[in-house]
């Protein structure tokens, strides 16, 4: 597994939300403003509404650089209110939640007043912080314009001095004020909307088909109300709302922290930042770091996961950098067990590792990504387990990311189990195969207790068979091999091995003991071995009828399709013979030439509708063709697999759970 390195972005994310919100005041048609004014007073409607069912609506907390939480969030419709296919207006509010006994809250609009004609601005910067970087109203700013008013000079430095007390004075209020806020100890108490924004046009892209915005807020229960319309036509437009309940945690300002961890179809670096107006519409790109956050927690095989998260409150040293370390664990989960699968690099941040000029105490945050390949990684559950220590402070933290590794169709595909069908103990003894096995151990002549148990082996009276009667020398090889017969029967593969080594050394006739010790190599699993006794069997004069199916399967359960295509090219075909058809379909499917097998086996199982081993086969023979035709079309067996497969599974055959899953992937 690859691992990638994380990323340190030197961003401010308050500039990336709060201020990107409108650089200049919007100046609006009058149509514009009809629909802006529908849009609002739709969602007016809505704050009597429930939450909207059915939106999937992923949120993920950060931390601005005032401390407020950063709150990027995607909308994504439901299938009965799409997004209009051309440009989009848009309104995003954020109310505070009306306490269960009022109906309401007394929280004005500014974006209403200003299309009111009450305000010149629509979006008044809120008076929570100041942006890195950005000189606050109380400071050489304003000085600059008082200092120009012509005064005594002692009169005037006097008043300087005052006004920066004063100054000092008030941001160590609010930042009190602030702080007790973003901990949960005090209440803000305003009479404005908490976070309004509205895009009078905006693109969505054609791959995304969902609205992804910011906003910044202090802890507390909130209403969050997206609205939209399409841009492009004329009021009266069709307006659409989405309404949920969010609740924002007191945020500490002095415990180590992890922000929500970002599962991500992908982490990559932008060659240019957007600007402050292209920002709004890209809420997970953070300066020049681009997040594209996963629709689901749900990967194939062939993608990669990736995370992004934010670590918050790391103590910073005498020149302002941290010294954290990030640890990642991957984690498959079953139930509640939690077994290693994997161990990323660890990651180190501090003076050695970062920019000359990040400096913690000007609000410059960590924010990291790791991203890894899944090929490796079986199908199942996961957790990715992310711990965070501040060695400065001394302070560990932890958070987890769960994620689903799934099949793409040929990963799957590739997973099936191998074409030779699973030997089943049984297999040898069918009423042809006994009468072969038996014939194959008759010697020239022999005493009637001897002809008695070979009759009784051949009526498959295997129980009989455990009871010797004294024997001639001659005969014991043979009477052995009929008990090693009935152990075989029991599924005593080890003591049916042995019983049949005795038999050859007491010069048993090799065709009958060979096929039977091949049979029971192949139930030990020795396929291998299995194969060198059924091939000995032949040659000491077995049916090579008989054997050669069973050598056949062998050869494709350890992949040999060659050998195994060589083997049926030397038999004529049986069209009733059902291990024949069974290895020659196998044989057909691991070449390559699906068609084929396609056609023999539904011609196997329209006269015989019972043989599962065929079914499954043949399953496996259409699943192939639908996964391997053309991109953008649609696979010419598509229904009959999907037949044949539900039939599969209804019958609950051996692989039935792989047929389901087959089955749910190609209805995607």
């Amino acid at each position: 597994m690859t691992r990638r390195l994380l990323l340190v972005v030197l961003v401010s994310l308050a500039a990336a939300g709060v201020d990107a919100r409108q650089s200049t005041t919007p100046q609006p048609t009058k149509p514009q403003r009809e629909t802006l004014r529908a849009i609002i007073a739709a969602v007016d409607q809505a704050v009597a509404a429930p939450e909207t069912p059915g939106v999937d609506w992923p949120v993920h907390l950060m931390r601005a650089s005032d401390g407020s939480h950063y709150v990027a969030f995607t909308v994504n419709p439901p299938p009965a209110t799409p997004l209009p296919a051309g440009p989009v207006m848009l309104y995003i509010r954020l109310a505070t939640a009306a306490p269960s006994s009022a109906q309401s809250l007394a929280e004005r609009s500014t974006v209403s007043e200003w299309l009111a004609g009450k305000r010149s601005d629509p979006l008044m910067k809120p008076k929570s912080g100041f942006v890195p970087g950005e000189m606050p109203n109380f400071g050489a700013g304003g000085i600059a314009v008082r200092g120009s008013t012509p005064s005594s000079g002692s009169n005037d430095l006097s008043l300087m001095a005052m006004e920066r007390a004063r100054a000092r004075q008030e941001k160590e209020d609010y930042d009190r004020q602030r702080k007790a806020e973003l901990e949960g100890l005090e209440k803000a108490n305003r009479n404005l909307l908490p976070f309004e924004d509205f895009d009078l046009s905006v693109a969505v892209p054609a791959d995304v088909r969902a609205i992804q915005r910011a906003l910044t807020a202090g802890p507390g229960d909130y209403e969050l109300y997206v609205g939209w319309a399409d841009a492009s036509t004329k009021p009266p437009a069709v307006v659409r709302v989405v309404k949920r309940q969010l609740h924002l945690p007191p945020a500490s300002t002095t415990e180590l922290m992890l922000s929500t961890v970002i599962v991500a179809d992908r982490v990559a670096v932008r060659e240019v930042a957007y600007s402050a107006e292209e920002q709004r519409a890209h809420p997970y790109t953070i300066g020049a770091t681009d997040i594209i956050p996963a629709r689901d927690s749900v990967f194939a095989r062939d993608e990669r996961i990736a995370v992004a998260f934010q670590v918050i409150n790391a103590h910073a040293s005498e020149a302002g950098k941290p010294d954290v370390s990030i640890n990642f664990r991957i984690v498959r989960v079953l139930q509640d067990r939690e077994t290693p699968v994997a161990s990323l690099t660890p990651q180190r941040y501090h003076d050695l590792t970062l920019p000359a000029d990040f400096d913690l105490r000007l609000g410059h945050p960590i924010f990291a990504a790791v991203s890894a390949p899944l090929a490796t990684i079986p199908r199942g559950e996961y957790r990715l387990k992310i711990l965070a220590a501040d060695h400065i402070a001394g302070t560990t933290t932890s958070a987890d990311a769960d994620f689903s590794v799934v099949g793409t169709p040929l990963t799957l595909l590739a997973e099936a189990p191998p074409l030779g069908q699973p030997f089943k103990h049984e297999s040898v003894l069918t009423p042809d195969l006994l009468r072969a096995t038996v014939q194959g151990l008759r010697l020239p002549t022999a005493s009637p207790e001897l002809t008695r148990a070979l009759d009784l082996a051949e009526r498959a009276q295997f129980v009989d068979l455990l009871r010797e009667e004294p024997l001639a020398p001659a005969e014991q090889g043979v009477r052995i091999a009929l008990t090693a017969l009935a152990l075989y029967s029991v599924g005593d593969a080890t003591s049916s091995s042995v019983q049949l080594q005795r038999a050859l050394q007491l010069n048993a006739p090799a065709g009958g003991v060979q096929f039977l010790l091949g049979a029971a190599r192949a139930l030990q699993g020795r396929d291998a071995d299995a194969i060198a006794a059924w091939q000995a069997a032949i040659d000491a004069g077995m049916p090579a009828r008989s054997v050669t199916p069973l050598l056949v399967d062998a050869y494709l359960r350890r992949g040999d399709a060659v050998r195994a295509a060589a083997l049926l090219a030397t038999e004529p075909s049986d069209s009733k013979n059902g291990p024949w058809i069974r290895a020659r379909a196998a044989m057909l499917i691991a070449s390559g030439h699906e068609g084929d097998a396609v056609a023999l086996l539904q011609s196997r199982l329209a006269v015989q509708a019972d043989d599962l081993d065929a079914a499954w086969l043949l399953v496996h023979a259409l699943f192939a063709t639908v996964v391997r035709a053309p991109a953008g079309t649609t696979p010419p067996n598509l229904d009959a697999f999907t037949t044949v497969a539900r039939d599969y599974v209804a019958r609950d055959g051996a692989h039935a759970a792989l047929a389901k899953e087959w089955l749910g992937i190609v209805r995607k």
